[in-house]
Formats: structure tokens, C-alpha cells, sequence
């Protein structure tokens, strides 16, 4: 964990150039290159509570809007909220004395009843006045907004004017591309559009539903009348202790309480998990498991595992015009054997662009609007600005590591060889000794940044297509930026 939370002294370059440490980085198998998280795609597979662990669809996480219906939140603190058991002694009633006789008294059972409270700020539900409940779970009561006929009047009326807006760009999009004696759909060659079947079969249609929506809408009239403000406003002494923080008023957007004793407990949202894919071939990177409780993923194709790590042992003070020397450790994560070799970044070939996928009809996907947007992912792609200050001296030798076995990570043996480079070899680990030379005009108190880039071998596990069964080897190429401090005098 001490190295988790230290600074991020190796960076590796992305695929569209961004520089991040290999924690953050992910590997595509399908395209064999590095994905940092502006080169995936994001989706939910599921939605929970965090806190249950109920597992819901989206339909219905949609329809609870996105929160638990038996977990809360403290509204004061917002940590989770408790369920306490309590004992209530039920009423005994009148005993009627006008006969004279001594009436026979019957003794109840107390009940149990709950409420809720929270441990960090001792906040409970009895301090709003919210009843105890007979059951644990569920049954507390939900307020309603007084505004909920006005939200649903507005939600209808957006959603009409969608609808119209898609309908509208659909009929632009079908002239556009219409051509004579080519049709791109059904409709275009019989004219017989969606609405005309709903109005032969005697359905409503959706064009008429919308077009009412937004006819019997009624648009919000501002009001010039403002209520005054109390005589003592200005003079009454303002007690902190019972008026809300923005923080307080802000989780409960429908209500806004102003005072403390208008606090509610808050449904817990929802957590999701999700999936990421590569904006490139579409593949997955990661895919948990559909188990709430469960940790594990199905598909977890993270750099850490198959690009060779970097770790920084020790180096000297570099400075200006000299010599300094540097001790990383080199790590193979994968199961196989790696060659290793280390290069200048001008050494590394060029990349090739990604190429899109193909489609069948490119004016047909336009007019649906299926086309995927690689705008955003095209201007991100940039050549790292690498620092010229530091240069290491790569060997030429090609350096092999042995593959990862878990039986060996306890062992402590370590061999030293003879090389001038290597310093020791452990398991699947190489210690590297490499000079460091600065440039003569770099002026004391800079940043001391180097860069080099490592050509390794890389197997692939997975078969290019069903029915071959093979693996494939491939020669791969990494930049990495090093953080050495700064420039001694």
C-alpha cells in the first residue's frame, strides 16, 4: 500500500497520448495496445444497494429513481442509517368500577417496535416526529411533493416536443437520402407511413398524443406578488443550531427543509456496475460479476497484467553535463516468457491509425444514426511532449525475463550475474543498473524527467478466430516518462 499512495513517478504513454502510471491503464487484447480511461467506453450492466445488496433491473431502478426503498441515509451527516429496536407498553383501558365488582385487569405484552437512528450524529427518526414502525424493514412513510402534478405536466410536455423534434429529422433524413427506385425502408416504396397503420387499425397514434401534450400545456406565469418578510427578521437572534446547511438542503431537492426539525431520512441511492469496452473494436476490457457480494470480474484485462512493469529502486542527484546512475526493477506480469529490449523514444515505430469498422451502407447508418462519434477520441490522440533534459542509455541487449510463477514470490533467493546491466534476477523480476545523462544547459532546480521506451515480447491467449486454437506472438512497443527529482547544482 506504500506504493499505491506515493507519487506517480512512471507514467506510461497511452495509445492517444496521455500520460498516466499503469494502475490506471488498461490493455486491449484484440487491438494490442493501451487503453486509458478516455479510450474506453463506459456501460451499466446492473444496479444495487450498496448497503442490501439488492440487485435490480434498470426498468425498475428507473421507476425507484435510483434509490433503495428499505435503506436510508441520515439527513443531518448522511452517513447510514440504523434500525433500533425498542419496546412500547400498549395502552390498558378504562376499568369500569360503576359496578361495584372488581374487574378482571388483562395484562398485554409489550411491543416491539423500530426506528431509525444513526451512530455518528445520534440524529434519530423520533426528532422529526416520524412514528416507530411495527416492522424492521420497510414501511416508513414517504412524503409527497406538493409539486408532482407540475413535474409530470413538464416531463409530458418535454417529451412530446422530443418526439416531434425525432420525427421531423427522420423525414428531413428520408428526403435527403431518398433516390428514385432505391428505398431505404418499407415505407418509402408503399408510402404507407407508421401513423396511417395505427389510424387503419384503430390505434391511437403517437402523433396525436404528443400534438396534445404540448396543446394543453400551460406555461408558468411570473408572478409579481412576493411575500414579506417577518417584522423581526433583522432583529431576532439567529440559532445555528436549527437551520439547515446547504449541504442538508441540497439532498433533498424537493423539499429544501430550513430547519432542523424538517429533516427527513433519505433513500440510499443506488450503486451500479459497470462495464468497459474499447472505443476501437468494441471489445471488452472489464465485465464484473452480475453478484452484488461478488468482487470478482469476469473480464479484467488490466495493463498491470501484461504490459512489464517499471519500478524505481534508486538513482543519484542528477546534474547538469554528467552522469548519474539509476536502479529500476524490471517485472514480467504475464505466464510466459518476455524479451525484453530498451530503446530511445525516437527508436519506436510509428503507430498506425486505428482503422473504423466497416459497414455496409454508410448513408443508410447516417440516417439512423448509428454512426459512431469518434470526434472526441480523434482530437484526444496527440504524440506526448517528452522531456529532452535527461536521456538514458539503453543497452542494446535483449534482456529475457522469466515468466510469473506465484510458488516463487516467497522465495528470497536472489542470483547476480555478472552483466555490467543486470544487478540481480529474482523470480520474474530484473534489477537494471542505467546511466542518466542531463543536458549541460539545464539550469539547476528543474524538473528531472526522463523518458525511454521498451520493446517486449507479447503472447496472445486469444485465437483469431473460432476454429484456430493457436497463440500468436507479438512484438509490442511502450514509452515511459520517469520522475527523478529535480536538477542538482
Amino acid at each position: 500500500m506504500a506504493y499505491l499512495t506515493q507519487p506517480d513517478y512512471v507514467k506510461y504513454v497511452c495509445s492517444c497520448g496521455q500520460l498516466k502510471p499503469i494502475t490506471s491503464l488498461y490493455f486491449c487484447r484484440h487491438c494490442l495496445k493501451i487503453r486509458c480511461g478516455f479510450c474506453i467506453c463506459h456501460e451499466v450492466d446492473s444496479h444495487y444497494c450498496a448497503n442490501c445488496l439488492e440487485n435490480m433491473p434498470s426498468s425498475e431502478a428507473r421507476l425507484k429513481k435510483n434509490r433503495c426503498s428499505s435503506c436510508f441515509d441520515c439527513p443531518s451527516c448522511f452517513h447510514t442509517l440504523s434500525t433500533r429496536a425498542t419496546t412500547a407498553q400498549p395502552r390498558q383501558p378504562p376499568q369500569d368500577n360503576a359496578a361495584g365488582g372488581d374487574a378482571k385487569v388483562e395484562n398485554k405484552q409489550p411491543k416491539k417496535m423500530y426506528y431509525l437512528s444513526c451512530f455518528n450524529c445520534r440524529w434519530t427518526s423520533r426528532d422529526v416526529g416520524i412514528p416507530d414502525q411495527p416492522v424492521a424493514s420497510g414501511g416508513w412513510p414517504e412524503r409527497t411533493n406538493p409539486f408532482t402534478t407540475r413535474v409530470n405536466q413538464l416531463l409530458d410536455y418535454y417529451k412530446a416536443i422530443a418526439l416531434q423534434e425525432k420525427q421531423e429529422k427522420i423525414e428531413r433524413e428520408r428526403k435527403k437520402f431518398s433516390i428514385r427506385g432505391k428505398f431505404i425502408t418499407l415505407t418509402d416504396k408503399t408510402g404507407l407511413t407508421g401513423a396511417m397503420a395505427r389510424n387503419i387499425a384503430g390505434l391511437p397514434s403517437a402523433e396525436g398524443g404528443s400534438s396534445s401534450a404540448i396543446a394543453n400545456f400551460t406555461p408558468s406565469q411570473a408572478s409579481a406578488d412576493v411575500a414579506e418578510l417577518p417584522d423581526d427578521i433583522f432583529t431576532k437572534d439567529v440559532n445555528l443550531k436549527q437551520i439547515t446547511s446547504m449541504c442538508q438542503r441540497l439532498a433533498s431537492p424537493e423539499w429544501q427543509p430550513a430547519s432542523v426539525s424538517r429533516l427527513h431520512p433519505l433513500a440510499k441511492l443506488l450503486s451500479v456496475k459497470r462495464s468497459q469496452r474499447c472505443r476501437a473494436c468494441d471489445h471488452n476490457l472489464t465485465k464484473p460479476e452480475y453478484n452484488p457480494g461478488s468482487i470478482k470480474f469476469k473480464i479484467e484485462l488490466l495493463a498491470y497484467y501484461h504490459v512489464p512493469e517499471i519500478k524505481i529502486m534508486s538513482y543519484e542527484t542528477i546534474k547538469p553535463g554528467q552522469k548519474s546512475a539509476l536502479l529500476i526493477k524490471l517485472t514480467n506480469p504475464t505466464g510466459h516468457e518476455m524479451q525484453v529490449r530498451l530503446l530511445q523514444p525516437e527508436d519506436v515505430p510509428p503507430v498506425e491509425e486505428d482503422e473504423q469498422p466497416k459497414s455496409i451502407d454508410k448513408s443508410l447508418e447516417k440516417s439512423l444514426n448509428l454512426e459512431k462519434d469518434a470526434s472526441l477520441y480523434k482530437a484526444m490522440s496527440r504524440a506526448p511532449v517528452l522531456p529532452p533534459s535527461c536521456r538514458v542509455t539503453a543497452p542494446a541487449a535483449a534482456l529475457s525475463v522469466a515468466p510469473r510463477d506465484d510458488a516463487a514470490e516467497y522465495d528470497d533467493d536472489a542470483t547476480h550475474d555478472d552483466n555490467d546491466i543486470i544487478l540481480w534476477r529474482k523470480s520474474n523480476k530484473l534489477a537494471l543498473r542505467l546511466e542518466v545523462t542531463a543536458d549541460e544547459s539545464v539550469t539547476p532546480g528543474a524538473p528531472a524527467q526522463s523518458a525511454f521506451a521498451l520493446e517486449y515480447s507479447y503472447r496472445n491467449t486469444v485465437p483469431p478466430s473460432a476454429t484456430a486454437s493457436q497463440h500468436r506472438d507479438h512484438t509490442l512497443y511502450t514509452t515511459l516518462l520517469l520522475d527523478l527529482g529535480t536538477i542538482g547544482e
